[in-house]
């Protein structure tokens, strides 16, 4: 073979070479990798934990209860959802001598109160949220403010937030809210009727009952007077014909002559309520009718005032 031909042939193997390589390096270019990353999971935080606001005193409602709200701000960088969809929120409000500790293991309106957050402002992918929950609390808890049993305490709020990975943190409210002390009564009875009794005669061992209840979170005394005194029409039964005792008692013999002032019943004291359970005591009521007094129906206004004891 001549010498240019063995050239040519020669170009001719590299140029396939060539070829192949590029064809190689194309199918390297085309080649796919798989990315992955696993996002780990966030705490959850509680901040801004705010019981009526902060400032306002907590005022009980006689025989009922009173709304108390507690709000916070509530955080989870994996999304605020991961709270109020797939995790849980407590918020326990109590006052703070009985410890959060304690009120966690038992609940009692006396002192400890329950609920998870009743709304929040969650919405699409915030982390964060404003969540609030009212608690009703009863007639009889128990004042903090200075004539309590209780000063320098405070009624506050802890919460406790939970995320879907069983995360969890907690946070309280400032100690600046006090209950005030709550003193009232409610009777039993609308009505004291002594029924017929006829001129120069009286009850004798025959008494009237009113039963005293106490509605408010202090142990209580009362005072009684009478406002108007027994009359029909012109004529008139004086005040001191009625007579009170804190226990049965024959008329003339015992009790305590009424009169237009308040007095305080000596020996009489309820102590506060523990429950909705009435803490009660019974006044016990004799009258005599004067010689000379017209007949007629005869009535009149017995003013029970609650006393702080």
């Amino acid at each position: 073979m001549k010498k240019e031909t063995r050239k040519l042939i020669g170009n001719i193997a590299i140029g396939v070479f060539l070829v192949g390589a590029a064809l190689i390096f194309n199918q390297i270019l085309a080649a796919t990798v798989t990315s992955s990353v696993l996002v780990g999971n966030s705490a959850p935080t509680a901040s801004a934990v705010l019981v009526n606001g902060g400032v306002s005193p907590i005022t009980l409602n006689a025989n009922g209860t009173t709304t108390v709200t507690v709000g916070a701000t509530v955080t989870d960088n994996n999304g605020c959802s991961d709270v109020f969809t797939s995790g849980t929120s407590t918020v326990y409000l109590y006052r703070s001598g009985f410890t959060s500790s304690s009120c966690i293991s038992a609940q009692n309106p006396v002192n400890c109160y329950k609920q998870s957050f009743q709304t929040n402002s969650c919405t699409g992918t915030s982390t964060t949220a404003v969540a609030t929950t009212t608690f009703n609390i009863q007639y009889f808890s128990q004042a903090t403010d200075a004539s309590s049993s209780f000063p320098g305490q405070f009624w506050i709020a802890t919460v406790i937030v939970q995320d879907g990975s069983i995360a969890t943190s907690s946070a309280d409210s400032p100690s600046t809210v006090v209950l005030n002390t709550l003193t009232a009564i409610s009777l039993a009875t609308t009505t004291i009727n002594y029924g017929t009794i006829s001129a120069n005669t009286n009850t004798g061992a025959t008494n009237q009952q009113v039963l005293v209840e106490n509605v408010g979170n202090s142990s209580s005394t009362i005072q009684l007077s009478a406002n108007p005194t027994l009359t029909s029409g012109a004529n008139i039964i004086a005040t001191s014909s009625q007579v009170y005792a804190s226990s049965s008692f024959t008329y003339g013999a015992g009790g305590i002559a009424l009169s237009g002032t308040p007095t305080t019943v000596p020996g009489f004291a309820i102590t506060a309520p523990t429950s909705t359970a009435t803490s009660s005591k019974t006044t016990f009521w004799g009258l005599a009718v004067p010689g000379g007094t017209a007949t007629g129906t005869y009535s009149g206004t017995n003013v029970f005032t609650a006393l702080f004891q």
